[in-house]
């Protein structure tokens, strides 16, 4: 009715549900004209397998358009470099550290880079040059070179498609560069999680953000300078923090206190930006999303401090930060679009959504109000109250509680797992001989290794008939015989040890409890739904945990579904 739309799902694993049902499946929407609606899904490179080297995606870190611009791959980025068609006059003696992607990018002949039009790729010259309008008024080209690479290939939805299929998280990213093509109307569904993510922290690595500015090669002397500023402010940053101790400490200390404000204002200048853009594998990218994520909002965003990885012997140093001043952030979003339409069978209280978030002008319309299905409450008898302080001191007990919950569990059954800790490791589980639980390691490899969410499909199609999965709380439908029990490892409530939780509890103390217990109760009916999704469905509930038991309880007394227990 409206036109050309977004639509936006949390996981890719229900974005591979709306590609089977809807672009290969029966489920075909007709428009006005008669005619099937082009539906089209934008997914990240690690679902493209590439074409100029066969046996690897379109991710991996050594194609001429994904090699880091670093000295230990020198050999590889000269290779590319004079593989690259479109430079004539080579130099017979290349300096790396002089290198740009457009230097050694053209190598792969299907190479098809998004630039706003503000910059012109004229070395392009066997591109097709395409443009659209993006967010805030902005215009991008598509540099449409060779067709055949299905990922760069599935850009041309943004001009084609009626519908586009973005995941949460790379939708987020092309809002925040303005990059996602401006469409008539936005659709979000599963919207409360999406409005729970405008309040987790995003993460910064200065190393790896000053190794991605050392690669911005500009003939602009303000650009250069810009950017040497830039890596002075980060350096002086990792000076004063391991000098001070933060990170050992894990001090919480307001944006302001840092010297992150002048590196912010430098990725917020155009031609800065735009030389990262080019070079969609750069660090710098993640950066500049971070950096729009927050606009507006610094004043009220914290930082802390943490060391990961190794480079040279050193760790990375990585700021984490974080914002309870949602409101402008989710402003600046439906600013950006023409309509926006939020949908969840969980949504926010009504004080949350209009004090927490300032969304005031809009309209609600419900469909599916009653909980479908019937739930039954199966008992082993060796339940108990896992809070973490009981928890901490009844380990073995709790992993043979989850062990007899699994054995008890009629098939087909689904293990809401609610953080991979609750899992026994590789080693406990040898030690404690529990062979029918899953251990953490071989859980976070096997999601690891799942770009397309195949789990899912192997689990909904019957041929696995037990699925240990922290992915499986949001979109994913498995009605009927798909699964006849629901085994949760612990009762979800948040983590409170994350920094968003941290700085709500200094900055908000009054808005902290009931955000906390909202969003355990969404989580917890969320997590239960995915098996309850018609009438006569019918579910077994298990778990160690005693507080799940009370809360499904809690639902059948309020009516929600209806249940029994033994």
């Amino acid at each position: 009715e409206l036109g050309k739309a977004s639509l936006v799902v949390p996981v890719k694993a229900l974005q591979r549900q709306y590609e089977e049902d809807y672009c290969s499946g029966e489920k075909k929407i007709v428009g006005r004209d008669g005619r099937p609606l082009k539906i089209s899904m934008i997914t990240g490179r690690e679902n493209h397998d590439s074409v100029i080297q066969p046996g690897v995606s379109c991710a991996d870190p050594r194609l001429p358009d994904t090699v880091k611009l670093i000295e230990k791959n020198v050999a590889l980025l000269k290779e590319f470099y004079e593989d690259n068609p479109l430079i004539q006059a080579k130099h017979d003696v290349v300096d790396w550290k002089r290198l740009k992607r457009m230097s050694v990018a053209p190598a792969n002949p299907y190479w098809s880079p998004i630039v706003g039009s503000e910059v012109e790729l004229k070395q392009l010259t066997d591109s097709t040059p395409k443009k659209y309008r993006g967010l805030n008024g902005r215009e991008f080209i598509f540099y449409h070179r060779k067709k055949g690479c299905s990922y760069f290939d599935q850009y041309q939805a943004y001009f084609d498609a009626d519908v586009l299929v973005f995941n949460a998280a790379k939708y987020l990213i092309e809002v925040a560069l303005d990059r996602k093509p401006a469409t008539r109307i936005d659709i979000i569904d599963e919207a409360d999680a999406f409005l729970d993510n405008f309040a987790t922290e995003q993460s910064l690595d200065l190393t790896r953000l000053a190794g991605a500015l050392r690669n911005v090669v500009s003939e602009s002397p303000e650009v250069r300078q810009l950017v040497d500023e830039a890596l002075e402010m980060i350096r002086l940053d990792e000076q004063r923090v391991r000098t001070l101790g933060l990170v050992h400490a894990g001090t919480i200390v307001p944006f302001g206190e840092t010297l992150l404000r002048k590196v912010f204002a430098v990725l917020g200048h155009q031609e800065v930006e735009a030389d990262i853009l080019v070079d969609e594998q750069s660090y710098g990218n993640h950066a500049l999303e971070v950096v729009k994520s927050f606009a507006g909002a610094l004043d009220q965003t914290f930082v802390r401090y943490r060391v990961e990885g190794e480079v040279d012997g050193e760790k990375n140093l990585v700021a984490e930060l974080v914002t309870t001043h949602v409101a402008e952030q989710f402003a600046l979003l439906a600013s950006k679009v023409d309509a926006l339409v939020l949908m969840s069978g969980t949504l926010h209280s009504k004080e949350v959504l209009e004090g927490v978030y300032g969304i005031k002008d809009y309209a609600v319309v419900q469909a599916e109000v009653e909980q479908p299905g019937t739930m039954e409450i199966v008992r082993t008898g060796k339940e108990f109250d896992c809070k973490w302080r009981e928890l901490k001191d009844r380990r073995q007990e709790y992993v043979d509680a989850l062990r007899a919950c699994v054995i008890a569990a009629d098939r087909p059954t689904l293990v809401q797992v609610h953080a991979y800790e609750d899992l026994p490791s590789a080693a406990e589980k040898d030690a404690l001989g529990v062979l029918e639980v899953m251990h953490r390691e071989a859980l976070r490899d096997q999601q690891g290794a799942d770009k397309t969410g195949r789990l899912v499909s192997l689990f909904k199609s019957g041929m696995n008939d037990l699925l240990f999965s922290t992915k499986c709380n949001r979109g994913v439908d498995f009605p009927g015989d798909q699964c006849r029990s629901v085994i949760f490892t612990k009762y979800p409530n948040p983590n409170v040890r994350g920094v968003f939780w941290q700085v709500l509890e200094k900055t908000h103390p009054d808005q902290y409890w009931s955000l906390y217990k909202d969003k355990a109760h969404r989580e917890f009916v969320q997590r239960l739904s995915r098996a309850l999704r018609k009438k006569d469905d019918f579910v077994r509930v298990l778990s160690p945990d005693l507080r799940v038991l009370t809360a499904v309880q809690e639902l059948q007394r309020k009516g929600l579904a209806g249940g029994s227990g033994r």
